[in-house]
């Protein structure tokens, strides 16, 4: 299978930054595309291979061809490292994106950036968020941001419970759609309060779960076998999966509609 385009072109902006950190211009980190890539953020590729470097004024940028000069106020934007390079922080690498990014990429990329992932059936986390959303609310207000009236919008609309962009788009589909708001990341339990697993997407009060099928959920056989396993335990109590494949969520996406709505409507006149 060909690698996709996007991922292609992170990972060698990712290849690029990591070999170039040791020789960047006095004062130089890495923001923007480049940052979200080296961070592994879901940002959409772009036609230009060149990396995006930052300064703080009154610095100069590079004029070499490799890289795009940005230049920003001092404690406008928050610099770290990470894997040795230079580069601004998660979540002001969000807001210096999202403005310009369509509606889905930059609800994915922000969930991305606040995502908590658990251990199912526990509060206990894998590993801490990369971001939080008052970190990035604090960065929206800060005087002069641009586009600070379009990232408040988008600001609403991030959940740190989606663990990938297709559960984002997902999620902005049904709310578009008017449909009501799913629970993320849900434990389904038995009676006697044992978990079952853990579902992308729930509607308790229906008992529906939506659960996206991504390449790996078919080429992997364990991960195969987990799904018919859990979606069995699901049928024994009660819950009925929907099974969201992409050609429904990105080329079908009036079917997966009509196919959730049905769900929706069946499953509450029970």
């Amino acid at each position: 299978m060909s690698e996709h385009p996007d991922v292609a072109w992170r990972r060698s902006q990712i290849e690029r930054a990591l070999l170039l950190s040791d020789v960047l211009p006095t004062g130089g980190f890495f923001c923007h595309h480049t940052a979200a890539a080296v961070w592994n953020l879901p940002v959409p590729a772009r036609p230009t291979p060149a990396l995006d470097l930052g300064y703080l004024s009154p610095a100069r940028g590079s004029r070499k061809r490799d890289f795009l000069a940005h230049h920003f106020v001092a404690g406008s934007v928050g610099v770290t490292s990470h894997q040795g390079a230079p580069l601004t922080d998660p979540a002001t690498t969000w807001v210096l994106l999202a403005a310009g990014l369509p509606r889905r990429a930059a609800v994915a990329l922000g969930d991305a950036v606040i995502h908590t992932p658990r251990f199912p059936g526990t509060t206990r986390l894998k590993r801490a968020p990369l971001g939080t959303l008052q970190e990035i609310q604090r960065l929206v207000e800060r005087p002069h941001r641009r586009g600070r009236a379009r990232l408040s919008t988008l600001m609403g609309l991030l959940f740190e419970g989606a663990a990938s962009p297709p559960e984002s788009h997902l999620r902005l589909l049904l709310h578009d759609w008017g449909m009501p708001p799913p629970e993320l990341d849900y434990d389904v339990c038995d009676s006697q309060g044992r978990l079952l697993g853990c579902s992308e997407l729930a509607f308790p009060g229906a008992r529906l779960a939506l659960e996206y099928e991504g390449d790996h959920h078919r080429v992997d056989a364990r991960q195969w076998n987990r799904d018919i396993e859990k979606y069995r335990a699901y049928a024994e109590n009660g819950w009925e999966v929907l099974r969201v494949t992409a050609e429904l969520l990105y080329r079908q996406p009036e079917k997966l509609r009509a196919q959730i709505a049905e769900a929706l409507a069946r499953r509450k006149a029970q």
